[in-house]
Formats: structure tokens, sequence, C-alpha cells
């Protein structure tokens, strides 16, 4: 009798594992779910050991803790930059994707050479310094992160106790991606800054899209349209303008033979319009000039040539505020800042501090709201 009640309660035991194991959830893998759109800012500060500050979303409402943190870094002695390089790109490499990623930058300052790094476990596999910047140099030039490239800049200034000029400047080519563009060797903090403050614009100007649609009334077919950027009274003596050829074939409105004078624009060689009344809307991506900044409306003017006498013919009905319209679609953006500590900057700490954190008010102010 004790068997059969002995095997029951085992028979019973066992429904009641599988029932409950049949009502657990299984487990979701949130790695392989986008992370939300926006600029994501990562920071890391080096001497002899690393300050981190994990990669995260920057804006108005969160770039005080990024700005505190730069404010609590403290000097001590050593200099482990390629440890710290190598460490942002780890960061980078596991983090997850926003799906509208378009740029992945590390921004590097130091003053002086590499001392310490080989000293770290992990870095024991490294024989040499040159071994170690050559693996770095390696990952900057060759990794993705999603579908980027990873764009990397280096600001230097060169330290009193920096006798080997070579491998000061070799150090600021090769933690770059492009060694002509993205290198600032400088001779003072005050520089320094200008260059932080560069930097944060372009990377801005990188994440940005200035969607510009222009609005015009039904045209003859074949007729050569220029709209024009730059404030002229003669349209043949403008240095900014958009030109193309309207077609009108069943219904569909293209400006073909695109041309960009003085600005760049990813719409391509033919644009198509979308109808409001009588109205076209040509919307035209990006349009920026040729420095990556926004193209100004606030003159814009749009003409029709007419070939039969040679001469432009302006549309006065055309106006800046009734026919433009710009757009601002922000793009996502991973940075991180690879800020040098070492006690040899001295008196230049509080001044790299201030540039560090106006590179990030100039980068929040811009995805303000995001």
């Amino acid at each position: 009798m004790k068997k059969h009640i002995i095997s029951v309660a085992v028979l019973a035991l066992a429904i009641m594992l599988t029932t409950f194991s049949g009502c657990r959830k299984p487990k979701t893998n949130d790695n392989t779910k986008p992370a939300p759109e926006g600029l994501y800012l990562g920071i890391i500060g080096f001497n002899d050991q690393l300050y981190t500050m994990p990669l995260s979303l920057l804006n108005q409402e969160t770039k005080h803790t990024f700005e505190n943190f730069v404010d609590g870094l403290v000097m001590q002695n050593g200099t482990i930059l390629y440890h710290a390089v190598n460490t942002g790109l780890n960061s980078l490499a596991s983090a997850k994707i926003p799906e509208n990623l378009i740029n992945v930058s590390v921004v590097t300052f130091t003053d002086g050479l590499d001392q310490g790094s080989l000293g770290i476990p992990e870095n024991y596999k490294y024989n040499s310094n040159n071994d170690f910047l050559t693996a770095v140099n390696s990952r900057i030039n060759n990794e993705l992160i999603g579908s980027n490239n990873i764009s990397a800049y280096s600001i230097g200034v060169r330290g009193n106790d920096v006798i080997d000029v070579e491998s000061f400047r070799d150090n600021l080519n090769r933690l770059s991606s492009d060694p002509a563009h993205n290198v600032f060797e400088v001779t003072s903090m005050s520089e320094a800054s200008e260059k932080f403050a560069q930097i944060a614009q372009q990377l801005y100007n990188q994440s940005t899209f200035y969607n510009v649609t222009l609005k015009l009334p039904v045209q003859s077919s074949g007729v050569v349209i220029r709209f024009t950027f730059d404030n002229v009274t003669d349209p043949e003596e403008s240095n900014c303008y958009i030109q193309g050829t309207y077609i009108s074939n069943n219904g569909v409105k293209q400006l073909t033979d695109l041309q960009y004078v003085g600005m760049e624009c990813q719409s391509g060689s033919t644009v198509t319009a979308t109808m409001e009344g009588i109205f076209n809307q040509f919307s035209f991506k990006n349009l920026t000039d040729l420095n990556g900044y926004q193209v100004s409306t606030d003159y814009v003017k749009q003409w029709n040539r007419i070939e039969s006498i040679g001469q432009w013919q302006p549309n006065s009905e055309f106006t800046p505020s009734g026919n433009t319209e710009v757009v601002n679609e922000y793009k996502s953006a991973m940075i991180m800042l690879v800020l040098d500590c070492s006690s040899s900057l001295g008196t230049d700490f509080t001044t790299m501090k201030t540039a560090a954190n106006s590179f990030i008010e100039t980068l929040s102010g811009n995805y303000n709201g995001r």
C-alpha cells in the first residue's frame, strides 16, 4: 500500500512540474533587438588605469551625466593610450546597433607616448608597443560596426617630456582612420579646444540630413528650371543652384538631368514630384554645401529658361517662406571619446576637460530632444 502511495505522489509531482514548465515563457535574447535611435556617446579617460562612461544616449536631458563624469576625471602617472583606444573599440563592437546608424567614430586626445599598455595581462600577447599599435590600427581600418566603417580622429598636444617626436606623430597617424584629414597636432590646449569643436560639428553634420522641399506650379514638359540659393539677380551669376529639366509623362512629374552646383545632394539626377493641388513638391535629400553644412533657403529663387530668347524668366510668385521647407532628419551615431588624463598635462588638464565638455554640449544641443 505504501509503495502505491509513493508512486501516486511521484506521478503527481511530475505532472505538476510539467505543467509549470509548459507555462514558462522562453527567454528572449535582447541583443537581437536594435537599440533606440539617437546619438550614443561613451567616454574613456586613461592614465595608469581606465575611467569609463559606457555608451549611452546623449541629449539635452542626459548631457549633465556626461559632463559630470568629465569633471570627475583625475590626473595620475601612466599613459595606457593603446589599451584605452582598444577598449573603446571593444565597446563599439559589442554595443547594440540602432537601425539607422550612419556614423561610428573614435576621437582620441593625448599629449604623450604610450606608457604601460603592455603591462596589462590581456595585452601580454603583444611583444612591443609597435605590435599593439599595429593591431589597433588594423581594427580601426578594417572592422565594421553594423555596416559602418570606423572614423577615427586624433588630437595631439606634444608634451615637453616627449623627445621622440617621430613616434608621437606616428601614434596620431595610426590612431586615425585618415591621417591626411583626421589628425590634428597642435601646439596648445586652446588650439586643441578648437579642434574638439570642429570635430563635434563635423560629426553632427555627418549624422544629420538636411532635406529641402521646393514647391512650384505644374510646368510645361521640357522646360529647364533653375533654383538659385545665393540671392542673385541674374541666375547666370549664381554659384549655388539646382538645375533640371521638367518632364511630365502620364501624370508623373519629374526633374531630370539634375545638376547641383556649389552643393551636394543624395537625391541623384532625377527627382519625382508629389502633388499638392496644382503644385509639384520636389524633395531633395540631404542638400548641403560643399563643406557638409545646411544650405540656407532664405534667398532661394526659381527661374524658367525661355529657350526662344535665350534668357531666364523669374517666377515672381515663388517665395522662400511659401515655397520651401527644410526638415532635419537625424540619423543615429555612436562616438567614443578617449581622453588622456596623465599627470604630464599639468595645468592643461583643466582646459582639456573644458574642451571635452564643450564637445559634449555641441552634440547634445544638436540632438536636442532625441
